[in-house]
């Protein structure tokens, strides 16, 4: 492949880069408990659920509850982040036979 059609490889890669500003990284986690009241339907087996979203920080797991209201942004910006690493391992690809093009 010559320079040329690298750099379009390049280029159209780049399209599919989501927005920097809507990227999180980590796992989405669904928890199901049981409230504690004696009364709750919890208590029959129709537990609650709740959403984490487990991250890896400064060497330690840590789970942050993500209320219901944020619960489809947070989706959307992990599976953003999911689509920039692929997008840039593309481009980091491209960017390696780029750089050692000639030096075979």
């Amino acid at each position: 492949m010559n320079a040329i059609d690298l750099i379009k490889k390049r280029q159209e890669a780049a399209k599919g880069m989501p927005k920097v500003q809507e990227v999180m990284r980590g796992a989405i986690v669904i928890m199901n408990r049981n409230c504690g009241k004696a009364s709750c339907r919890c208590q029959k087996g129709f537990k609650h659920s709740s959403m984490y979203v487990s991250q890896s920080y400064k060497g330690k797991t840590r789970m942050i509850y993500i209320p219901k209201r944020s619960q489809a942004a947070v989706r959307r910006f992990i599976d953003n982040y999911l689509k920039l690493k692929v997008v840039m391992n593309k481009i980091s690809d491209v960017n390696i036979k780029m750089l050692t093009a000639g030096k075979r």
